[in-house]
């Protein structure tokens, strides 16, 4: 009996021996999921609105007939040292009618855009002109005064003799600082100087 038990501590002491040896199992690696590729955004175009220049961004006509359109024409130039693309160019309102060609303008080159207002309604009017170019925006304004017939008529009838008055008066004062001016004779004669007379002896 004393064998028996003893055999089957044995057993399991060895049985316990091989399971203290043995090392756990090693966990599976797990795959690391790769990063995506970092994306790199192009530095955006830098705008310079100034390569566009216009001679005047605005335009007063004052006093206008009534019903006959008023027409002005905006140069301008592109001095920039890149092409410019002229995109758009739109009216504050449908009585003004832009005139435009659009397009690349390439450094040096000039341009017209025609603001055409139709005068329909009397009464002062200020509107604008909005041009669109690939470096940016400008605002272009038109202003006047729109008279009817009979009253325009008259306005110009007393400009008329406004210009013509302020014309005469400084032609007068020009005409009068001429006489002022003291005149340079440079042919006038000098006295001849006399020489004093010799007389011969024996005379």
């Amino acid at each position: 009996m004393k064998k028996v038990i003893l055999s089957a501590f044995v057993i399991v002491s060895g049985f316990t021996a091989v399971n203290a040896q043995t090392p756990p199992p090693m966990p599976m690696p797990v795959p690391s999921t790769p990063a995506p590729p970092m994306s790199v955004t192009p530095p955006a175009a830098v705008t310079n609105i100034e390569f566009v220049q216009f001679k005047e961004t605005s335009f007063d006509f004052g006093n206008i007939k009534q019903s006959n359109p008023a027409m002005h024409v905006f140069e301008f130039k592109n001095v920039g040292d890149r092409d410019i693309n002229l995109q758009n160019v739109a009216a504050s309102c449908g009585c003004t009618t832009p005139n435009w060609k659009g397009g690349v303008y390439k450094p040096g080159e000039t341009g017209q855009i025609t603001a055409t207002y139709n005068a329909a309604g009397e009464g002062g009017f200020n509107k604008s002109v909005t041009v669109t170019t690939s470096e940016g925006t400008i605002i272009l304004t038109i202003s006047g005064n729109v008279l009817n017939a009979a009253a325009y008529d008259e306005w110009k009838v007393k400009k008329d003799a406004e210009d013509a008055a302020k014309a005469k008066e400084e032609a007068s004062k020009s005409k009068g600082k001429g006489k002022d001016k003291p005149k340079n004779n440079t042919n006038a004669t000098k006295p001849k100087s006399e020489k004093p007379k010799t007389t011969k002896a024996g005379s």
